[in-house]
């Protein structure tokens, strides 16, 4: 079986895995019973679905029931066929969890086989060999393994962190690998903010990326950024296969972990974002209490993972995110990538699955112009070389934490000031109190990268 799972109203302590039916073949083989599990506060099921032969990838829903509670209180349903199943054949269902007022509480995608034996299991691998293995067992950053973004420029998204070398950002200790945020004004004092000038490559000795002002800001111009953080890239890269990180993601206001993917040199394939694609495995908010305008969590109780392309004036995405504990223990965050889909997963339970369209992703997303995946496989732009990256970055101005959002102790910024990330420092006091030791790194057991 393979799971996507889509939050619309969280429910407190329920594990993700749960909302999954189960599913049994009838006796005479022409029927399938699905029975879903007893939710607290479920009263209705509305579920859509379609019967059809494994080589359809995006097939059409074709039926829509909506189940109510039985004697028992739970909910069973059994999806009837003209004949026997086959070996050939996959039931793929929509299944909305609704409260007595009609509220979603959870939205979930999944798909089952016959037999059950999924052609997306990850245990299935062929002609595979590891290309990386790091457990930081050694008491220094492997260099042949990996390498540092050194760099004023915090990202796309309007960051508010730069990234360095900085022993107090990226460091081993007892087989574990830190990436912290650490304060600016820790390292250069509180008036270079305001005052210094920061020439990246006197500092470090190099610089990774020159544009948006990245290897040289005046604090005059209040261009210094207030964080100081670390991102990692990986030496190696595969055109598909499997990642595996094991990690613990970090806790504190405004911090903003991910685990994810791009081509590995430049200039890309396809050309520049997000014409090449990105893959992002997780996602987070380190927010203990960040809560969206329907009292929805977006904290770090939240995990997920998008899936990103499409033409310079057009960006398409497809994203899925699951609940648990992901600051208070280390979990394994996954993909598992072919030609013909792409899976994301955290502990091996499939977080989402993005199957290649049979006509391609330009005609899939119904983008217009040029096709600029025209000279690619029917997977391109997600068919060629990616490399992973770990990083943790700090604010942003592009909705990620969107205004809208409700934090205990409130937002620091407005993602349109012209001042957002000096707003951000200078209201430190709204924020610095939930940044505790190294509660604010992400820690990484081990990484492991395997090319099919």
């Amino acid at each position: 079986m393979t799971i996507k799972i889509f939050f619309a109203t969280l429910l407190v302590g329920l594990c993700y895995t749960s909302l999954q039916p189960t599913i049994k073949q009838n006796a005479e083989k022409n029927g399938l019973t699905l029975s879903f599990p007893k939710i607290p506060g479920v009263d209705t099921i509305e579920m859509t679905y379609s019967l059809h032969d494994q080589d359809v990838s995006l097939p059409h829903v074709s039926n829509s029931v909506r189940l109510y509670k039985n004697a028992h209180g739970s909910f069973t349903y059994t999806v009837p066929t003209e004949s026997a199943f086959t070996e050939k054949k996959v039931l793929e269902y929509a299944v909305k969890y609704l409260s007595a007022n009609g509220h979603v509480v959870f939205h979930l995608v999944d798909k089952y086989t016959i037999p059950a034996a999924s052609s997306l299991s990850p245990r299935l691998y062929r002609r595979s060999h590891t290309v990386m293995f790091d457990d930081f067992h050694s008491s220094h950053l492997d260099s042949s393994k990996w390498r540092h973004e050194i760099t004023c420029w915090g990202g796309g998204g309007g960051q508010f962190q730069m990234y360095t070398p900085e022993a107090a950002n990226t460091y081993i200790k007892n087989g574990v690998l830190y990436l912290k945020p650490t304060l600016t004004a820790d390292k250069f004092g509180e008036n270079f903010l305001h005052h210094g000038d920061l020439d990246v490559r006197k500092q470090w000795g190099t610089c990774t990326y020159y544009s948006d002002s990245g290897c040289h800001r005046l604090g005059s111009k209040n261009e210094i950024p207030p964080i100081m953080s670390s991102k990692l890239y990986s030496k190696a890269s595969i055109t598909y296969g499997r990642i595996e990180v094991v990690a613990q993601l970090p806790k504190g206001d405004w911090l903003w972990p991910a685990i994810w993917m791009l081509p590995p040199t430049r200039p890309w394939k396809y050309g520049g974002w997000p014409i090449s694609g990105e893959i992002d495995i997780m996602e987070s908010r380190g927010n203990v209490n960040l809560k969206d305008s329907g009292g929805h969590d977006r904290g770090v109780h939240v995990a997920f993972s998008t899936i990103h392309w499409g033409t310079s004036s057009q960006h398409r995405q497809q994203s899925h995110s699951a609940t648990g504990s992901w600051g208070d223990g280390f979990h394994t965050y996954a993909i598992d990538w072919t030609a013909d889909h792409i899976r994301t997963e955290i502990d091996h339970h499939p977080l989402q699955v993005m199957p290649t369209p049979s006509n391609g992703f330009f005609s899939y997303s119904h983008l217009s112009g040029t096709n600029p995946w025209a000279k690619g496989g029917k997977n391109a732009p997600f068919d060629g070389p990616m490399g992973l990256i770990l990083n943790v970055a700090v604010g942003a101005t592009d909705g990620y934490f969107s205004d809208s959002y409700h934090n205990g102790n409130g937002k620091p910024w407005r993602d349109g000031s012209q001042t957002a990330m000096m707003d951000f420092w200078k209201n430190r006091h709204q924020w610095q109190s939930t940044w505790h030791g190294e509660d604010v790194a992400m820690k990484i057991k081990s990484v492991k990268m395997i090319q099919y």
